[in-house]
């Protein structure tokens, strides 16, 4: 018998919502998304996002054939690491769940902030939220098609397929029509179905869920820095050389109405010269510009503002000078800078995580048959050290040898990997077996 979704909407209830939830605060800042202006929010998130994600590799553990399919996703997740973590760092949060394309594969739809919408939720557990997961325009009308999520008290997890018109109004929409197949409710589930990664930033006690981009509350020193960058270039157009040419070397032309003007170049200007008056028919003006004061002041403000997010300098302003400086000393200078990647790291690292529990239920797979494993690069260690460091372990017996494989190739698969080991031990075999066989014929 097929399940009356018509029947469960309507009679939906019991749902607790968060009445101690609060909205976060609106502040004067920039918005990630801004292309518009010079943002210096995106240039910090793009920066961040790098270093934390630079050379990062996801894999599924797992002796069973059966978590292929996870293998698959997780390896999505990998090659979407960059925009996930961007978004959730710009934007305050971004939500993640597991899709299919037109060929029944799945894979992974990241989903901004503004176009999921929340309806109930109780100790920072979503039970119902909708997500806007396409959008059309036929004869000028927009459309949305809408992914709704419920899991009830009995930890039951239903998925449903509406289209919305403009006006909130659900409406018939023939090509999205077939989504209505994959509504679908999964028993036992215990589970949303669909992650949040929350961006680690301080909301100052305001935001206890979703979570505040990365420049939440700086919207002094934004306008501050903003207003310096403005400062510094409107100096240097001001202090722009010009030069002035006497009307009488100036070649005359006529304009498309016939009137006589002047035809000069950009950035000449005509000056007529007193009667009496001597002096050279071309003069110029190349004031002495003040770069250099409008370009501190502009620095001083960049640090106000990666002060105030919670980073050291080199991200808006230029990064401090280490050359000759000791492996201590740069994790030291950047002391702040690798305290907020790790933040970040923790974060992207429990959102993984519960995306793939979430892909786990749609798979209908169960959980004790994978672990994850993350690997970070560092990038504020010398290679040259961290590879001592592991030798040195690896002569102690507290490193494997798959630890040094991982460090010199980070990019092999799990299978790869193992079977580049197995080809090393053998080697390794043949080479001791060939040494022993040498001493006996030897002596």
């Amino acid at each position: 018998m097929a399940f009356n979704w018509r029947k469960f909407w309507n009679n939906l209830k019991g749902l607790g919502t968060d009445d101690e939830h609060k909205s976060v605060q609106k502040t004067d800042v920039l918005a990630w998304d801004d292309i518009h202006v010079q943002n210096p929010l995106d240039v910090v998130v793009k920066k961040l996002d790098t270093l934390v994600n630079d050379e990062a590799t996801f894999e599924i553990e797992s002796t069973s054939n059966l978590v292929d399919p996870l293998r698959i996703l997780c390896e999505d997740l990998e090659s979407k690491r960059y925009e996930i973590c961007s978004t959730m760092l710009g934007k305050g949060g971004c939500w993640v769940t597991m899709a299919t394309n037109e060929d029944s594969e799945p894979y992974h739809r990241v989903i901004a902030p503004d176009d999921v919408s929340v309806y109930n939720l109780s100790a920072n557990k979503v039970y119902e939220v909708a997500m806007v997961i396409d959008r059309k325009t036929i004869k000028r009308r927009e459309y949305t098609l809408v992914r709704h999520h419920v899991l009830d008290q009995n930890g039951t997890l239903f998925v449903y397929y509406y289209s919305l018109d403009s006006s909130g109004k659900e409406v018939v929409v023939e090509e999205w029509e077939h989504f209505k197949n994959d509504n679908i409710a999964f028993h036992n589930a215990n589970h949303i179905g669909v992650t949040y990664f929350k961006s680690p930033q301080d909301s100052n006690g305001l935001e206890s869920f979703f979570g505040v981009p990365l420049n939440f509350a700086c919207e002094e020193e934004e306008a501050r820095f903003i207003e310096a960058k403005k400062m510094r270039f409107a100096e240097m157009e001001t202090a722009r050389m010009k030069l002035f040419a006497d009307e009488s070397i100036v070649l005359n032309a006529k304009d498309e109405k016939g009137q006589r003007r002047h035809d000069i170049p950009e950035d000449i200007y005509t000056i007529r010269k007193r009667a009496g008056v001597d002096g050279v028919l071309i003069d110029e003006f190349a004031p002495t510009t003040r770069y250099t004061d409008y370009r501190q002041n502009e620095i001083d403000a960049g640090h106000d503002y990666e002060d105030r997010i919670g980073l050291n300098s080199g991200f808006i302003t230029p990064p401090e000078y280490t050359a000759g400086a000791t492996a201590t000393e740069i994790r030291t200078a950047n002391a702040k800078t690798i305290s907020m990647m790790q933040k970040v790291r923790t974060a992207m690292y429990n959102g993984i995580k519960d995306v793939l529990v979430a892909d786990n239920i749609f798979l209908l797979l169960p959980l004790d048959l994978w672990t994850l494993k993350v690997d970070w690069y560092d990038p504020f260690e010398n290679p040259a050290e961290q590879w001592k460091r592991l030798l040195e372990a690896k002569n102690a017996n507290v490193a494997e040898d798959e630890d040094l494989v991982l460090f010199l190739f980070p990019n092999l698969t799990l299978k790869e990997r193992t079977e580049k080991i197995e080809r090393i031990r053998a080697n390794r075999a043949t080479d001791i077996a060939s040494t022993i066989d040498r001493m006996f014929i030897g002596g």
